[in-house]
């Protein structure tokens, strides 16, 4: 593949950006030394699932704030109406029907627990660092490196385990979109 970088590349997509990166070259957050490769891997996972949180954490606002704005608005237009049809009935109706499509989304996707959930792994990669720089248990020994990278390895299996959890299953999309009283 021929782009003009002289060594290999990896093409890398960021927030709807494909860069090239050249792996021959240093960057700002690459580490600098093999002793620091555990860290700057435990660090990089944890802004990852930080900005996970920070995505989840606006979702979870903004749903909260709009389904509050919409329903307070429904009884103000039914007032402020008068005989207008468009302002009295349709706009009503259309927010009652958004208002219940957006707490029906949120049901589904969670976006409170999902918010938690990936703070509190943030938290404890961060806290697992500060042991790790410091030399704290459980990172006060010769095999540390090995004792970090098993550590975060294990936070990622235990946050998409966790994760999964929270995704709703095919039978509770089948009953939540029947019609008619359940058996």
């Amino acid at each position: 593949m021929s782009n003009g970088v002289a060594g290999s590349c990896r093409w890398r997509c960021t927030r709807g950006q494909t860069t090239c990166v050249n792996w021959n070259t240093r960057h700002q957050d690459a580490p600098q030394s093999p002793a620091q490769e555990p860290l700057a891997m435990c660090t990089a996972v944890a802004r990852s699932i930080g900005a996970k949180a920070d995505k989840n954490r606006f979702r979870a606002r903004a749903l909260t704030v709009f389904t509050t704005a919409a329903t307070a608005a429904i009884p103000v237009f039914i007032g402020l109406s008068g005989d207008d049809f468009v302002t009295g009935k349709v706009v009503p109706s259309v927010l009652a029907a958004l208002c219940a499509t957006v707490v029906a989304l949120g049901q589904f996707e969670r976006p409170h627990e999902r918010w938690t959930l990936y703070r509190r792994y943030q938290r404890l990669l961060e806290a697992d660092a500060k042991r790790y720089t410091f030399g704290l248990e459980p990172f006060d020994n010769d095999d540390r490196d090995r004792t970090l990278g098993a550590r975060v390895a294990q936070y990622e299996l235990d946050l998409q385990a966790e994760w999964e959890g929270l995704i709703p299953s095919s039978a509770e999309l089948a009953t939540a979109t029947k019609v008619g009283p359940t058996p």
